[in-house]
Parts: C-alpha cells; structure tokens; sequence
C-alpha cells in the first residue's frame, strides 16, 4: 500500500466515518445481510470519487488494485464488486438520503476533534456544474418526450393518436434542414402531434405518463407560438425557465458572468474560513440566483450538533436585501460587498442623506424633501419615492449634475434600505475590508472539489448530481481532517493527491 496516501488514509480511519450501521436502513430488515457489506461499497465509492473512475473501471480496480483493497477493508483475494452494484447502490443511497449522513460523518469527526469548535465564520459562493444530459433543440425535445409519454402510455393510447405519433419516434426525420419551408411543415406536424397526445392522455394519473407529457407541454408552450399564417412556428426569445434536455430535463441556462454561460447546475459550497473544511454543499437549477440558496444551505449546516455559524461571507451576488435579511433570521451575519451605485456619472442615490427616523431626503445642494409617496417596488412590496419639488431642483445650480427630468429628482427608499446602508458603511471599516480579503478562501476548496468531478455532472438530475457533490465533498473533508491531525494518528501528514 502506497504511504501517506489518500488509501493509507482511508484504510487506517476509514471505520471513523463509516460503518455498516449507517446504512442499516438501506436494505429489507428480512431479507439477510448484503453479500457485499455497504461499509465496502462506500469506500470503493469513496476511491472512486478520489481516481474519477467509471463503474465498470471501479469493479476492475476492486478486483486488481491493492491500494484500492487495503482502502475498502477487503483482503487481497476479495473477487470485486459488479459495476451494476454501484448503481444500485446510489439509488438506495439517495432515497434514504445516506449520502448525506456520510458527508456529516465528516463534520462529526471534525467537532469531536475539536477542529470546529465555537461560533464559525464561513464562506459560501457558488459554481457551475455542465449536465450530464444532451443539450436539444426545441424539434428533438418535443421528439423525446413525445417518444417517452408514448412508450409510457402504451396501449392505452387510441389507434388514430399512436400512428399519428410513430413518425416522430424514431430516428431524426430525414427532411431538408437547410430549408425553413420544410422546417416549418415538420415543425406543424409534430406540434399536431403532441397536442393531440397530450388531449389523449390528459387525465391518466400515472407518472411514467403524466411527468413527460407535462414536459412535452412545457415545451410546446415555451417555444411555440403561432404565425401570421396561422402555422406553429419557434417562438422568438427564450422562456426563463426553458427545458433543455429530455435526457435531462431538470438541466438549465444558467450564466456564470455576462459572458459565461453554461447549460447544468449550479453548486453552492459553504466551508469554514479556519480549518477549510467543506461545511455543506447543494445543487440547484442552473437558473437560480446565487443568493437564493444562502439561507436554505445555511440554516441547514446550523443544524448540525456543534457547528454554530456567526459570519457568512459572500461576494456581491448575496448583498440583496431579501438574502441578508434571510440569513440573519438563522442567527448569522452575512458580510457581502455592496454593489456600487450610478447613476449616469450624475449624483447616485448614496450622495443623498437618508433620515428613515424623520421621514426626509436631503440632497447635496443641502435641499431636504418631505414630500414622500407610497409605491410598490419590482418585488411587489411597499417602498417610497421622495420628490424634490421641480421649482427647486430647477433653480438648483447642481441640477445638470443631479437630474434631466423636468418633474425634479426622485429618491426611492426599499423595506431594505437602512440594512443595506449599515453594510455599505460597514464595507468600509478595517475589519470588514480584512473578512472580505479571506474570501477567497472558498474558491480554492471549489477548485479541490472540481478535481474531484464536480465540473461535470456524472448522471442526470439534481439529487443525484447531489450525491455526486456529497461524496466529492466528503473525499475532500476526509483529505483535510488527515492534514489537520484529526484522526487517531496525530501527525498531520500531507495527503498524495
């Protein structure tokens, strides 16, 4: 066995946060014990993470590596473990939600050792993770969910329905592509198509038909539109939330930047600012605000024995309002830059004095408004607008510097001002300045977990592509606790890569 490797590791402590009592409940209490324990079967899950092997190249290397056996807890004439094992295997994991409690072990081991200990300041930032399902244009998914609501449906679709259908599912129809005519025909006879299945089996309460033929109608309703003509034709724009794959049809645009767009996931990560340790991980639409997923992953981290979070740090995707105030209802502080304000190269809104006591504007020209009115923001909720009177922003000598509009300068004042203005002021202080530096932190542990396969979603949907995140997660804390001396042998020796 190689020393001072990750295996050595695993093969020495691995009973410290795996046992086959954890996974008692993966299997029919009547049914006998698993020939292969699950203890096994997690750690070869956990060296395949480690290598990013296939199944079928984790069964080889459970019959032939050493390294790999001495890390599972297995002797050397152990035969190995079937590829289809694996998968089965996930599959119990995920409806049990065992995964998680194998990452956890992690953090339990971590608190018992003392390594998280006290009120935590952590980081959190998110990261795109490319789907496992092929990308489609509106023609192919209309054409997969089509094929799998039809094969769902079976004979309980009438004879007309089920041949108008048979064209569309097989092979890509073998039209002139280059041709928007024949496009077009093909495109209404397949939309004709998929309405009439979908009257067809409207009402059918089985999943493995109504859950495609929803999707099918998802599609048809965000893609399609009607022409001048009459025809169905692609509809121009794309819905928010557009379906992308029928492989995969939880997968999403999602962007990264203005100019980085990626079509998957989006991981969240909080880790520990101190020990570097991943405190929980998350897998949403690829869509989805970064900053929405603070406070759920947050409050879910605090829930576990010991671990206590005081400052969660950010960047500028989790300064809203709606995000601080969330994550401060699970008792922590959030610390996120503020995004600057413009306003045209003319005087923004921070050059204002805000008096939320008194109920009054004062702009820099020293002029102070009481004249507020009640308005609803872009969320629907109640804010005000503070208006200068137009005789006295006319006569203003700044005005050229402050305003165009001939009504006078406007202020609006959200349910989040006064929060945001403490952060704005805070951003400025030394110790802020220093927390914010610490932030990158995160980045470099995302970076570990993307080594570990977390660029690319393994299998298809979210709570697997969870699992995936789970189990990189819990290579990567097991590699850190054996850095910082957590385990019964108290060196703390770098862990090969």
């Amino acid at each position: 066995m190689t020393k001072g490797s990750f295996y050595e590791r695993l093969a020495d402590h691995g009973h410290e946060i795996v046992s086959d009592d954890d996974y008692a409940e993966l299997y029919a209490p009547r049914m006998g014990r698993p020939s292969i324990p699950p203890s096994v079967m997690v750690r070869a899950m956990l060296c395949a993470t480690h290598d990013k092997t296939s199944d079928a190249e984790t069964s080889r290397r459970t019959r032939v590596d050493a390294d790999w056996k001495a890390a599972m807890g297995v002797d050397d004439e152990f035969t190995g473990i079937a590829p289809r094992t694996f998968s089965l295997m996930r599959s119990r994991m995920v409806v049990q939600d065992a995964d998680v409690t194998l990452f956890e072990a992690t953090l339990k081991k971590a608190v018992e050792a003392k390594v998280l200990r006290g009120p935590l300041t952590a980081i959190i930032d998110s990261s795109p993770v490319h789907g496992a399902g092929a990308l489609c244009d509106t023609y192919e998914l209309i054409r997969g969910f089509l094929r799998q609501a039809v094969k769902a449906a079976g004979d309980r679709l009438g004879a007309e329905v089920a041949k108008a259908a048979e064209p569309f599912c097989g092979p890509k129809p073998d039209i002139d592509w280059q041709d928007p005519v024949a496009r077009k025909a093909h495109l209404g006879e397949l939309v004709a198509a998929g309405r009439a299945l979908l009257a067809e089996v409207d009402g059918i309460d089985n999943p493995a038909v109504a859950d495609p033929a929803a999707l099918l109608a998802q599609v048809i309703g965000d893609d399609i539109e009607e022409g001048d003509d009459g025809r169905p034709q692609i509809r121009q724009g794309v819905a928010r939330d557009r379906t992308i794959s029928h492989s995969d049809p939880e997968m999403r645009h999602g962007r990264k930047s203005a100019s980085r767009r990626f079509d998957g996931h989006k991981l969240d990560v909080i880790s520990d600012e101190d020990s570097e340790l991943v405190l929980g991980v998350d897998v949403r639409p690829g869509n989805a605000g970064d900053g929405e997923g603070a406070a759920p992953l947050l409050a879910q981290v605090m829930t576990m024995p010991g671990i206590l979070i005081a400052i969660l740090l950010g960047d500028m995707a989790y300064s809203d309002g709606d995000v601080r105030e969330a994550v401060e209802e699970t008792g922590a502080e959030l610390v996120a830059k503020v995004p600057p304000v413009t306003n045209g190269g003319r005087f923004p809104k921070t050059d204002f004095d805000i008096n939320l006591e008194t109920n009054t504007v004062t702009c820099p020209a020293r002029e102070t408004t009481t004249d507020a009115r009640p308005m609803k923001d872009h969320k629907g909720r109640p804010a005000t607008r503070f208006v200068f009177a137009a005789a006295t922003c006319g006569a203003c000598p700044f005005q050229s510097q402050c305003t165009t509009a001939s009504g006078g300068r406007q202020i609006t004042v959200g349910v989040h001002e006064a929060r945001i203005a403490a952060a704005r002021a805070a951003q400025a202080t030394p110790e802020t300045k220093a927390l914010l530096r610490r932030r990158s932190k995160v980045e470099r542990k995302i970076d570990h977990l993307q080594d570990l396969g977390m660029r690319q979603a393994r299998y298809r949907g979210r709570r697997r592509t969870r699992l995936q995140a789970l189990f990189a997660a819990t290579v990567a804390n097991f590699k850190r606790l054996g850095v910082l001396g957590a385990f019964d042998a108290a060196p703390a020796l770098a862990i090969a890569a």
